[in-house]
């Protein structure tokens, strides 16, 4: 009897029950993934942008899974991307990125984050996960002359870029680059440039990075990148090959005075060399005070400034220039800003409780973060005490639709506590009202680590993960 046969003459109530055990099986193996390994979440808000998308305006909200094993069986590292259950509002669920850890003293200096004195700097897979590039052109690189200007004996045509032989002129950033809303964000996600939220911020970002495909002529002397920030510029020179004792490439930091130190040297017996009448793939990174250099994806620099300390509170200065010394070529050039994390003015510095962390989002002019959480505590006449997020409405413009505390119908007040129980209770039967920063989860609110956007897929395409 053929394995056809038997299956055909086996007893219904059998095949039912075969059928019921594998559904059964398939659901608890669904259910063990959904509550102990990964979940999928919709993201609603616009706190992560551009890394994650939450739009109203252009109905773009990522779909993204979250890897829940991990907050089990480690604890949170700095920079990663977490789903959590808002301890102001169990409510909600939000998405941010950890940037302080317990028992940390962290500080907002000059767009960047420091920890016990020390800055914090992001791995390179996160800078290159958040890195927002400025005045991109349709199909990648930058319209050259839109952005730069050139000086005599420099040739732009679109997005390249010819240096005579004997000219000593640069390509030199028109303006200096800001937290404008839009940087970093593709023209098909179809937001409005004109829409009031999406400002550009009046500090300067000077953390850059500067990339391009670059080819030497033959008898060229030197590529010259210079990043330029409040606190001096920032010059990379490489020079094409000599001796293995040669120094090819090095970074030099010159500040206002004029005073200069050489921060890092490569040489050919390092690894790698330049070479004339060759395109070759050049990035300058000036990022969390850590500066590298990497020629065709290899490293040849990199190097901790920390002699220079914080930037100043509101920079004024971020412009970019690259120069090639007896002639060339350059093509796909490519200015990238970090993301300026913005303090909160009255409350610039925290210290984070053990268990606890502090989370901002990626988008720091437009995210409700640790930086503003805060929780109103009403005591009434009857003896109660209500704590729950203070979010109040704006003092122009539309109200949130979740803004707490609300106004009842009767002209009492309606009031959201820490775990969402609402309460209405007239002005009268207030006793005492008080209200606290509360800008910490504690672990126990942690979901899971946010590693991909799985959705949406076509119109726009988002699957990625996530750094």
């Amino acid at each position: 009897m053929t394995a056809g046969e038997r299956a055909a003459n086996r007893p219904l109530d059998l095949w039912i029950a075969e059928q019921v055990e594998a559904v059964a099986i398939a659901i608890a193996m669904a259910l063990v993934l959904k509550f102990f390994v990964i979940e999928a979440y919709q993201i609603p808000t616009g706190s992560m942008q551009p890394t994650i998308l939450g739009d109203a305006e252009t109905g773009i909200k990522d779909r993204v899974l979250a890897d829940k094993l991990c907050t089990m069986i480690r604890d949170p590292r700095r920079w990663e991307v977490m789903i959590f259950r808002f301890p102001n509002d169990e409510r909600r669920l939000y998405v941010k990125r950890i940037l302080g850890l317990p028992g940390e003293h962290l500080e907002v200096m000059g767009g960047d984050i420091w920890v016990d004195g020390a800055i914090a700097r992001k791995p390179d897979k996160v800078n290159d996960s958040v890195l927002k590039a400025v005045y991109p052109a349709e199909g990648g690189g930058m319209d050259i002359g839109r952005a730069f200007t050139a000086g005599p004996g420099v040739t732009v045509t679109g997005r390249s870029a010819t240096f005579a032989p004997d000219t000593d002129s640069e390509l030199r950033l028109r303006h200096t680059v800001r937290a404008e809303y839009l940087h970093g964000y593709d023209p098909d996600w179809g937001f409005d440039k004109n829409r009031n939220s999406h400002r550009s911020g009046p500090e300067a970002v000077s953390d850059l990075e500067l990339s391009a495909t670059v080819e030497l002529a033959d008898g060229a002397e030197e590529l010259l990148i210079t990043l330029m920030s409040d606190e001096g510029d920032l010059v990379f020179r490489l020079t094409p090959s000599g001796g293995d004792d040669e120094v090819d490439a090095k970074v030099t930091f010159i500040d206002r005075a004029g005073d200069s130190r050489v921060l890092a040297e490569h040489r050919p017996a390092d690894g790698g060399r330049l070479d004339t009448d060759e395109a070759v793939e050049i990035v300058a990174r000036d990022i969390d005070r850590q500066i590298v250099l990497w020629v065709d994806g290899d490293e040849w620099l990199r190097v901790a400034d920390d002699l220079s300390g914080a930037r100043v509170e509101r920079p004024t200065r971020a412009l970019a220039s690259l120069a090639i010394r007896g002639g060339g070529e350059v093509e796909d050039l490519v200015v990238s800003r970090d993301i300026f994390y913005e303090p909160k003015i009255s409350l610039p510095a925290w210290d984070i409780p053990e268990d606890s962390y502090f989370a901002m989002g990626d988008n720091t002019q437009g995210s409700l973060d640790s930086r503003n959480w805060e929780t109103m505590t009403y005591t009434l006449e009857d003896g109660r005490v209500i704590t729950g997020f203070f979010f109040p409405k704006p003092p122009v413009g539309p109200a949130p639709p979740d803004h707490n505390p609300r106004t009842a119908p009767d002209g009492g007040i309606t009031f959201a506590d820490l775990h969402g129980d609402e309460y209405t209770f007239s002005r009268s039967e207030i006793v005492d009202q008080t209200k606290g920063f509360a800008p910490f989860i504690h672990r126990r609110y942690l979901l899971g680590k946010a590693v991909a956007v799985f959705w949406p897929i076509y119109n726009p395409f988002r699957w990625k993960l996530i750094r």
